[in-house]
């Protein structure tokens, strides 16, 4: 586990992250990439990824989501940094699968 990490894990066993957390979940009750309900296992997903910006509670910089949702986000983003149009060619992929599956 690196530095960043670390810190990372030691801010969300704050009082503060865990409040703020909790603040969010009672507004917000479904994933926001799925649309589906909350799990026992959601996350909040920091949209700023700037480590120096992690512990900046503020609302307009986070997403609940699911654990798979989460998972998917930080994959599709590693890739979407260096080349956008790996939405479109997902999107291929997903019709073409519906179409054969229909």
């Amino acid at each position: 586990m690196t530095e960043n990490e670390r810190l990372k894990k030691r801010f969300r066993q704050t009082k503060a992250w865990k409040e703020f957390r909790d603040s969010i979940r009672k507004k917000i009750k479904f994933d926001f990439l799925t649309g589906k309900k909350l799990t026992g296992k959601w996350e909040l997903h920091h949209l700023d990824l700037n480590p120096e910006n992690y512990q900046v509670l503020d609302e307009k910089n986070f997403i609940p989501l699911n654990s798979r949702s989460h998972s998917t986000i930080h994959f599709l983003y590693t890739y979407y940094l260096k080349d956008q149009s790996i939405l479109d060619r997902l999107k291929v992929i997903l019709d073409r699968m519906k179409e054969i599956n229909s």
